[in-house]
């Protein structure tokens, strides 16, 4: 017969589950308050969660989902390196940002801290997030650099704290590698009070429950989390689906197009990404590590599968992946990583594609690129003091098949920096910020729109830049146009315009308008089948132009813009259709 115990391990798991949520809601909480970086607590570029012995997920705050699944690599890395559970000390506290175990590049810092309980190590802590500057040749990053040694301070399995106490040679090795050394460090302490926060609460958790019963609770919410997956899989078509697309240039070789293709492959409750046949390793820092793309495919594979549940290591055991050995997707050291996520987001879309006729309704067309950095650097005028201004922005996100794609969206939990905050801090001054009409792609439900974002400059500063997606724009699916692709305009102070998408040190001076237009998402659906009703709210809204509509959409407005020509729409519209028939 079943102990009181066993009978309420399902009641008291869904306890267990919810607590899990809330310790790390708490981390994050923390390392908002505390970072001293705004790409930290403006726009949260960071991720927290808590993992078991074996380095599975346990559970995972709101936050940048790529980080949350990639952590894993990086806890499983420190403990190949360092021998393991057996050589951990309670209160000892680790780094890594190794580009090649995990992690996109030098700049995310991982801090892990095992939790202790009962002398053995049950449990871990993680805290990523993204740090300013880690050295490197050029401020904040490079778009051009060949080797890892261009781009930063490489920290592997770095003990930084032996039984609670804090090696400070490490502190003065990341300090000196660094041209914003109070930042970083006031970032650092951050994560490991993050953590901290984790370990302590855990054990609280546990206490309440027991060792056992705590371990059961998370056997059952894995089991769970496997079984919803594979559910989820089940209910696809059996069968091989492919894709492929092209990221514009590598930042140093700017006429070869790298080519992405993956394969998916369903059968019953499991599912195979296979990336046979995407290119080879790139001089410039467009590579990415294999346990990254990884993770990648994970948070693509949640998002088709189990989009609502919160996250666990079960969710991911329905699917394998294949990479071949290196290529773009399997990056050896030395080379550059900086720009990893480019290739990497473009395989998120391309695992929609290649599913899109399997599971029409579970996707969505391609969107901008999801992460379109900006970064500009330079001296305050303020104190003289170094200065790294980091803005990502938002942009169009694919059309879906029952409505239209989102505008001016981030990934994540990203946010925009407010303007109050980029204005005080930097010499800038923000003029417009705005939807970039015409930007999503035509079709039945509309692709979202990009932003307009102009800052002028009001001293010296250098650029970095990393937009994609402008020669091989966001596609449309089942008959959708395609988003228009992201671009930098800068105008000179003297009048002189010049437009470009990558950027090294790129130099502005006081005048100077650089304006940022990311891309819109692809649309779904045939244009003209869209509401004309529909695009004429668009072009109200200022959306749509009256010429796209016409030209677009088929769609012909009365001569003071307020209303649908119907008879001339609806000729125009047959005549389109019958010349498409023939």
């Amino acid at each position: 017969m079943a102990t009181d115990s066993h009978r309420q391990v399902p009641i008291v798991a869904e306890i267990v589950r919810n607590a899990l949520v809330s310790v790390t809601n708490e981390m994050k909480i923390d390392l908002m308050r505390s970072s001293y970086n705004p790409i930290i607590y403006e726009m949260l570029d960071f991720s927290v969660g808590l993992f078991n012995e074996h380095a599975e997920t346990l559970a995972q705050a709101a936050g940048l989902p790529q980080f949350l699944c990639d952590m894993p690599n990086a806890i499983r890395s420190i403990l190949d390196d360092v021998g393991g559970v057996a050589a951990m000390s309670e209160g000892d506290v680790y780094l890594t940002n190794d580009p090649y175990t995990s992690s996109f590049h030098l700049n995310d810092v991982t801090v892990v801290q095992p939790v202790f309980y009962d002398g053995q190590v049950i449990a871990f802590a993680g805290a990523r997030a993204h740090w300013h500057d880690m050295g490197g040749k050029s401020a904040g990053g490079s778009s051009d650099a060949t080797n890892v040694y261009q781009e930063g301070l490489f920290l592997r399995s770095i003990k930084l704290s032996s039984a609670g106490v804090v090696d400070e040679n490490v502190i003065r090795i990341i300090q000196g590698n660094s041209r914003l050394p109070d930042s970083v460090i006031g970032d650092l302490n951050a994560q490991v009070g993050s953590c901290h926060t984790g370990v302590a609460r855990l054990r609280s958790l546990i206490d309440r429950h027991g060792l056992d019963v705590f371990r059961r609770c998370v056997d059952l919410l894995i089991a769970q989390g496997e079984e919803q997956a594979r559910a989820a899989v089940r209910e696809m078509p059996d069968g091989e689906y492919h894709a492929e697309g092209f990221v514009d240039n590598d930042g140093v070789d700017l006429d070869r197009p790298l080519r992405v293709a993956v394969t998916v492959r369903v059968r019953g409750d499991e599912i195979e990404f296979d990336l046979t046949g995407t290119d080879g390793p790139c001089r410039g820092p467009l590579n990415a590590n294999r346990h990254i793309t990884h993770s990648e495919l994970s948070l693509a594979f949640k998002t088709l599968t189990t989009p609502n549940e919160p996250a666990n290591a079960g969710h991911f055991r329905p699917m394998s992946v294949i990479v071949p050995e290196g290529c773009l997707l399997d990056a050896q050291r030395p080379s550059p990583t900086l720009w990893a996520f480019v290739p990497l987001e473009l395989l998120i879309d391309l695992v929609r594609k290649a599913l899109a006729p399997a599971i029409p309704q579970r996707v969505t067309a391609a969107d901008y690129g999801r992460c379109a950095v900006m970064h500009m650097a330079g001296r305050s005028p303020r104190d003289g003091s170094f200065i790294i201004i980091a803005d990502t922005e938002g942009g169009g996100w694919g059309a879906k098949p029952f409505a239209d794609g989102e505008n001016a969206l981030l990934f994540g939990d990203i946010r925009v920096i407010p303007a109050e905050v980029l204005e005080h801090k930097y010499p800038v001054v923000l003029e417009r910020f705005q939807l970039r009409a015409d930007s999503g792609g035509a079709g039945q439900f509309r692709g979202g729109l990009g932003i307009v974002k102009d800052y002028r400059c009001t001293d010296e500063l250098e650029l970095l830049s990393g937009y994609d997606r402008h020669d091989c724009p966001p596609w449309g699916l089942f008959g959708g146009g395609e988003g228009a692709p992201n671009t930098i305009v800068v105008t000179r102070a003297d009048g002189d315009v010049d437009e470009f998408r990558k950027a090294t040190e790129y130099g502005l001076r006081a005048g100077d308008v650089v304006s940022f237009r990311t891309g819109g998402g692809g649309g779904y659906g045939d244009p003209l089948a869209r509401d004309p009703e529909r695009v004429l709210a668009d072009v109200v809204d200022g959306y749509v132009s009256a010429a796209t509509a016409e030209e677009a959409y088929g769609v012909v407005l009365t001569e003071d813009g307020r209303g649908v020509d119907a008879d001339q729409t609806q000729r125009g519209r047959a005549r389109r259709t019958s010349a498409t028939a023939g």
